[in-house]
């Protein structure tokens, strides 16, 4: 007879269920209203849950505007195929990747948050450097550490990783700024069109030989 080892993740408590609640009330309002117009009280009203339990979980708009952002990017950054330096195809990796984070980015949901974050960043600081620090700006870090690991091993010349992370997004994005604005329509470009701006940036660096040593 089997025995099933299997453990069930725990049901959340009734504090959880509710901490749920209010931070995707805030996350719909956010996204729908912006920051600014976005109050505490709605997200009382919307999430069905006291007042004194909102600010009980998030003393401030800015603390769940700061949860919100932050969870947002965590969904995106868990749906990414891990980048592994010692992948025999960098090409195909780096392909997967973006196309995965494009489709993510330019859904309807992604859409709308990239509307408000470029918005917000603009008039609040404080929230401009919370969305980059956790968005783009966590997104160059990584993709700086995956150039650097090659460049060790010796499949891409890349002596200056942050410089190429930065030029890499420059190529496989498609102009955001126009997108969000909407002055461009928002769709995500197909697995073969990132692939070439892939094989551009990679073949590009192979192009650039390293300078003569003395």
């Amino acid at each position: 007879m089997e025995v099933n080892t299997l453990k069930t993740k725990p049901a959340p408590t009734r504090s959880e269920q509710k901490r749920r609640q209010i931070l995707e009330a805030g996350r719909e309002l956010f996204m729908t209203q912006g920051f600014a117009d976005t109050s505490m009280d709605q997200v009382t009203a919307k999430s069905g849950v006291s007042k004194a339990t909102v600010y009980n979980h998030f003393p401030s708009k800015e603390k769940l505007f700061e949860e919100a952002v932050r969870e947002r990017a965590e969904e995106v950054f868990s749906k990414l195929p891990r980048l592994n330096p010692t992948s025999t195809n960098p090409e195909v990796m780096l392909t997967d990747y973006f196309h995965t984070l494009l489709q993510v980015l330019l859904s309807d949901e992604g859409a709308n948050m990239c509307f408000v974050l470029m918005s917000e960043g603009r008039r609040f600081p404080e929230n401009a450097r919370l969305i980059y620090e956790s968005g783009f700006g966590r997104g160059l870090r990584e993709m700086a550490e995956f150039l650097q690991s090659l460049h060790r091993l010796g499949t891409l010349h890349v002596p200056d990783p942050r410089w190429a992370a930065e030029r890499l997004l420059g190529v496989v994005m498609p102009p955001l700024p126009l997108m969000c604005s909407g002055f461009a329509p928002v769709h995500a470009p197909g697995r073969e069109q990132v692939h070439q701006a892939i094989r551009l940036f990679l073949y590009g660096l192979s192009a650039v030989s390293p300078p003569p040593t003395n």
